[in-house]
């Protein structure tokens, strides 16, 4: 190895491991040996071998998001880059911390020809919070603590709120194998991270808002695990109802779940918001999922909206009268004890009987229905995880029916979804590198598309025997598209519906993943009550046509039984 790359690479990652770096997610290349032999050779960091960089990205992902540290994912040079960019782009809108380091040749070799050599710098663009493309110095013509020092530049700016995707492009030159012993290691700079505090001018300001009012607190996408107890603070002191969504991990939990509304979805469907509208809304965390609830928040500019977030502005509709930038759980909870005046008590109670009424009708006519349908997938998995698990879900129809159809429970369980780009590529990676390293039962919902976009997932799944349960719902294409406008067009099945005709509990065995097909409830039920044990792919066909069907009877079951309150 040149003594300019090693006298970067071992400080460097060095100086990352001292900062808390535990991961790092590497594939194959020769340009990108120096960073791999320093990563492989540091004890406090654990390097992950993968075969493609795309996978190799959203697993890194998966493990930053699950220990909300950075993650490091290292590559070679050429189109392995590029290959990274879904999940950067994923991991800053999903507020993600994650840093990429991608190997390069010498400036010199640009633009002359040269192998598996493109312009790499700011490959990524305005998607990373920073980059730097950077030749390792001679040594001793740079200060003795620079690699150190940068290190904490990039692990301040992928953690600091939003958190986020980094970029370190590094130019190397032949030698790429060690000619001497490595450096010795030297001090490094450590970083500490605080909350943003609202003022106390702030909190007066909301507290006048909502005290004695019918307010309405909605909870987005979030994974703060200091919210929901603040939330709930806020609920029982100011006397208002919670529309949680399954991903703000309000839903579910020991925090006390009396003013906690888990059908927030359906009743906005059914017009209860039209019929219990709020005299002011709060809201918190990412947009819901639940497009009834926030396109009736943008329908609604005259119900005054206060949007509480430290760095996002998820506000498409344009309806936020008031942006409060500050801590979301710091807020709540200050503002839980600024409150003077609840609001009526009757307003807390009309929300409990609607969403208790909702739940009932929505479980009766669940009853009624064969199985399988894809509501029904999402209640076992509510009745059949264990508290402390662990549940990803994929985008598409997925996360939406478990927003409608996961209730809310007093056990502790966590969500998590790559929601920052709304994609379902990946998807079976981040959850991969999630169970990896989350200590806790793992299950990954996901559609059959997501599973095919990220089908080699399942070879590393095999490879490594990570601890995962992943149920598939197999409706033989976009089950989603049948509930937009294009289903009407002539062309809707070939380019929408995609039917692929695939059998994924086949293809899941031929990579060495242990794979059932589940016709019945129970037996759905039975392999969810056994804690992971290796990978594992569970294949569930449902029909997309009339997937359709079923939702529609669950909301009418639902908007009529609200009728009686």
């Amino acid at each position: 190895m040149d003594d300019r790359s090693q006298q970067l690479t071992v400080p460097l990652v060095r100086a990352l491991a001292s900062l808390g770096v535990a991961h790092a997610c590497i594939t194959p290349g020769s340009r990108s040996t120096p960073m791999t032999l320093a990563l492989t050779d540091e004890p406090a960091i654990i390097d992950w071998a993968h075969l493609d960089e795309r996978s190799s990205a959203f697993f890194a992902l998966g493990i930053a998001k699950t220990t909300r540290l950075p993650a490091v994912v290292v590559c070679t040079s050429g189109t392995a880059a590029a290959e990274m960019a879904p999940a950067v782009v994923e991991a800053r809108y999903g507020h993600v911390p994650l840093i990429v380091v991608t190997a390069d040749r010498p400036t010199d070799l640009l633009g002359v020809g040269a192998p598996q050599t493109i312009d790499q710098r700011d490959l990524f663009g305005s998607t990373v919070k920073l980059a730097h493309d950077l030749e390792p110095p001679v040594p001793g013509d740079a200060a003795p603590g620079y690699a150190a020092a940068l290190a904490a530049r990039l692990f301040t700016a992928a953690v600091e709120n939003p958190a986020g995707p980094v970029h370190l492009n590094l130019r190397f030159r032949q030698p790429l194998v060690p000619q001497g012993p490595a450096p010795e290691a030297g001090d490094s700079p450590q970083v500490t991270i605080g909350r943003l505090i609202p003022t106390r001018d702030q909190v007066r300001q909301l507290a006048d808002l909502i005290s004695g009012r019918r307010a309405l607190l909605v909870c987005g996408p979030q994974d703060d695990p200091a919210l929901p107890a603040a939330a709930s603070a806020l609920a029982a002191a100011a006397g208002i109802p919670v529309i949680a969504d399954a991903l703000s991990q309000v839903r579910t939990g020991t925090h006390g779940l009396d003013a906690i509304v888990a059908t927030g979805d359906l009743l906005a469907l059914a017009g209860w918001l039209d019929r219990a509208a709020p005299e002011a809304v709060l809201r918190v965390g990412a947009l819901p999922t639940s497009k009834a609830v926030w396109r009736w928040l943008g329908a609604h500019p005259e119900v005054p909206q206060v949007l509480i977030d430290a760095a996002g502005w998820s506000d498409p509709g344009a309806a936020a009268r008031l942006m409060v930038r500050a801590d979301a759980a710091e807020t709540l909870r200050a503002l839980a004890e600024a409150v003077e005046t609840p609001a009526p008590s009757a307003w807390l109670d009309y929300w409990r009987r609607a969403d208790e009424t909702a739940a009932a009708a929505l479980g009766n006519a669940l009853s009624d229905l064969d199985f399988p349908n894809e509501p029904a997938v999402v209640s076992a998995l509510a009745r059949g995880i264990p508290a402390g698990s662990m549940l990803w879900v994929s985008s598409s129809m997925p996360v939406r029916d478990v927003d409608a159809f996961f209730p809310a429970l007093d056990r502790p369980l966590r969500f998590a979804a790559n929601r920052g780009a709304n994609g379902i590529d990946g998807f079976l990676s981040s959850g991969l590198g999630s169970a990896a390293v989350s200590g806790t039962p793992t299950y990954l919902l996901a559609g059959d598309l997501a599973a095919l976009h990220d089908i080699t997932a399942l070879a590393t799944a095999a490879r490594l025997g990570i601890d995962a349960t992943i149920v598939v719902v197999n409706n033989d294409g976009g089950g989603i598209f049948h509930f937009l406008p294009q289903a009407g067009l002539p062309v809707f099945e070939k380019h929408f519906g995609t039917p692929h005709g695939l059998d994924l509990a086949r293809l899941a065995e031929g990579f060495g993943v242990r794979a059932s097909r589940i016709t019945e409830e129970d037996q759905l039920m039975n392999v969810l009550a056994q804690p992971p044990r290796g990978p594992m792919l569970l294949e569930v066909r449902t029909d997309r046509v009339a997937n359709v069907e079923v939702h529609r009877v669950l909301a009418q079951a639902v908007q009529a039984a609200l009728v009686e309150i």
